[in-house]
């Protein structure tokens, strides 16, 4: 009980203390405001996959784990050879260890972005976000293992089952991964002349969204859109307030003709085949070489640690490197549809609306999934005269 006590401290505590003062360090700077957001970005993408794995290995030193589902046993229902209640345990425990750091590094970091933004987001509301999209992620990971465990226990597990099964599983995770995250989202149908505005916008490129709704973003300053798509027939169109002041109808209509430009794509499936692609090259690596002996030598650590540098060689090097380009492939098509100056200061409003900075390194853009603004921008502006600019209404 004390380990697990301390174990909670020390996630809760920590992060926070250390995020802080680095944070403070920053902010005491003299960089442009877009410089110092931008440090604090960086290390907090190196704090988000480390202070997890931190935490989990933690959890497994010290038999956490085993003494949690100890107290929920293995009586209770069944499914697909699994225990109910101690796989609930499992899931809840894991996460929960794994979320903790990640509030405390969040709530370390936010009141120096709420000194340099002038944002009016409450501590609540950023602890409130990362435990929603952490909720959101356990639930998708538990249909994932349970949609695994269900299908090899009723077909087996030979290797050509267990690569089909990844993908039915990868394939319906990314499906419905839109729908998933926007259940942690605060949001109301958008409605009155915000909502004229936006469906004019849509009809001029060509869509009927089956739904518009507006996401809360002027407590925290983020001007951002999200088309939810995937599944045909339930297509949604989401946009934050602070957006919605940023931009005038040239600019806006831009942002939505890219977020379209990622359904016409089909990018979101694209990152489907490619995880099945890597991490069934996983499976069979596993199968043909094993890891026993790093297992045997090392137990979790042995398999965990390998996983997860494989994973970040994946979501960096991979998925990275894919999503990089349908970035640009998005911005293409928006200025066909859009116009290709509207889509540049498309660009460069939401640049100045989230206080963004233009230029950054590869490795960062690969680690965020999108190219630096600047990059962008030059992108657009040194395509062939073939990409046409659409005219705006009235002309």
């Amino acid at each position: 009980m004390l380990a697990a006590i301390a174990l909670i401290v020390t996630l809760a505590v920590g992060p926070f203390l250390g995020f802080r003062a680095y944070a403070r360090r920053v902010e005491s700077t003299d960089a442009p405001i877009e410089d110092r957001l931008h440090r604090l970005n960086r290390v907090q993408q190196v704090g988000g996959f480390v202070l997890p794995i931190t935490g989990i290995l933690s959890l497994y030193a010290l038999d956490l784990l085993d003494r949690a589902t100890a107290l929920v046993g293995t009586a209770g229902p069944e499914l697909f050879g699994l225990t109910v209640l101690e796989f609930g345990a499992v899931i809840l425990v894991t996460f929960g260890i794994a979320m903790l750091p990640l509030v405390s590094m969040a709530l370390g970091t936010y009141p120096t972005v709420r000194s340099l933004r002038d944002t009016s987001a409450s501590m609540w509301k950023v602890a409130k976000g990362v435990v929603l999209v952490m909720a959101a992620s356990a639930i998708s990971v538990t249909i994932a293992l349970v949609g695994f465990f269900g299908i090899t226990s009723v077909v087996g597990s030979s290797l050509p089952v267990l690569v089909g099964t990844l993908g039915l599983i990868v394939f319906v995770s990314f499906g419905l991964s839109p729908y998933l995250v926007l259940i942690a989202q605060d949001r109301v149908p958008l409605e009155g002349e915000r909502r004229e505005r936006i469906e004019r916008l849509c009809a001029d490129l060509g869509y009927r969204p089956r739904g518009l709704f507006l996401l809360e973003g002027e407590s925290t300053k983020t001007a951002n859109a999200l088309v939810a798509g995937t599944v045909p027939g339930f297509r949604y169109v989401f946009l934050t307030d602070y957006l919605l002041s940023a931009c005038d109808d040239d600019e806006l209509r831009a942002i939505v003709a890219h977020e379209f430009g990622h359904v016409a794509g089909r990018h979101l499936w694209q990152r489907g085949l490619l995880t099945v692609a890597v991490f069934g090259g996983w499976i069979v690596g596993v199968q043909q070489f094993g890891m026993g002996g790093l297992e045997e030598r090392f137990g979790f650590v042995g398999f965990f640690l390998p996983f997860m540098a494989f994973y970040l060689v994946y979501h960096v090097g991979f998925l990275g490197g894919v999503a990089r380009w349908q970035e640009f492939r998005a911005d293409a098509y928006a200025a066909r549809e859009a116009g290709r100056e509207a889509t540049v200061d498309a660009l460069e409003t939401l640049a100045d609306a989230n206080d963004t900075r233009r230029e950054a390194g590869l490795l960062y853009s690969l680690a965020t999934h999108h190219p630096p603004i600047g990059s962008r921008i030059d992108a657009l502006r040194n395509a062939g005269d073939g990409e046409r600019s659409r005219p705006t209404p009235g002309d």
